[in-house]
């Protein structure tokens, strides 16, 4: 039998590789528009992109971070000079730290991309990285830094629990609406059934006493009595619809609900009967 846990296990396996499928994209975003501000080289200590200086980046970075819901880091060597995040992904890298070893390796030293997870600060992020050259052919020279792309495991999952609560809330709000709405309809065809019976048993009295003449009126006393007969079946089928849709107590779904609205919506269930 499959278990929450495999199920939980499963589910983050696949959001994992789209977040990193999503970082290879970013990355390769990121390359393609500084590349469009020209030729990338050092000058004055500095890594260029034409005339547009990259280190310390506060307005290309952020609008990509934003464009693609991921934190965005940008290196000189293994040096990280520019690094911004958006909402939900994590603190962004301290700029002049060094990259990690992994990085380096796979990146700078063996020109491939990486994808993958890394411990940083206690915390795990995934992170995809790729090799940036100064010019368009790999072959012709050694990586200049290295464009990543990341996102914090932790913040990733408290957003998704974040978003989970407040759909569970807007659903328990719509719930309690229309248990509202549907135990107005009950206590309104309990009061008709009562006042039925309550017609139905007097009308019979007078018309006892009427005797003879009083025979029509006990045919109208009967459907009286058929008619709260049905209130009262009504009342039963609805608040047998009510625990099917988990909007009173039952076994499994619904059981706290029902128990805190129990106190506050009263039923005739423990009222003395009325017989006709």
């Amino acid at each position: 039998m499959t278990t929450e846990t495999q199920i939980f296990n499963a589910v983050w396996s696949v959001i994992r590789r789209r977040i990193l499928d999503r970082g290879v994209s970013a990355t390769e975003l990121c390359e393609n528009v500084i590349r469009r501000l020209g030729r990338l080289h050092r000058a004055e200590g500095r890594l260029r992109a034409g005339d547009t200086v990259l280190d310390q980046d506060n307005t290309l970075l952020p609008l990509l971070a934003r464009a693609t819901s991921l934190g965005i880091s940008l290196y000189h060597g293994n040096r990280r000079i520019a690094s911004t995040s958006a909402l939900g992904v994590g603190k962004p890298g301290e700029i002049g730290g060094y990259a990690d070893a992994e990085l380096v390796d796979v990146v700078l030293r063996k020109r491939e991309i990486f994808k993958g997870s890394l411990k940083r600060n206690g915390l795990v992020y995934l992170v995809t990285a790729r090799p940036l050259y100064p010019t368009t052919s790999p072959d012709e020279q050694a990586p200049i830094g290295m464009i990543e792309a990341f996102q914090s495991e932790q913040t990733f999952y408290e957003s998704l629990v974040a978003a989970a609560r407040i759909g569970v809330e807007q659903r328990t709000a719509a719930q309690e609406e229309a248990a509202d709405g549907m135990e107005g309809v009950i206590h309104f065809l309990d009061d008709v059934a009562r006042r039925l019976q309550l017609l139905a048993l007097n009308g019979n009295i007078i018309a006892a006493q009427a005797g003879e003449y009083g025979r029509a009126f006990r045919v109208v006393c009967r459907e009286l009595g058929t008619l709260a007969d049905r209130a009262k079946g009504t009342v039963t089928d609805v608040r047998k619809l009510m625990q099917t849709m988990g909007l009173e107590a039952g076994e499994g779904h619904g059981e706290e609900f029902g128990r805190a609205r129990s106190g506050a919506a009263g039923t005739s269930e423990g009222d003395p009967p009325l017989s006709v």
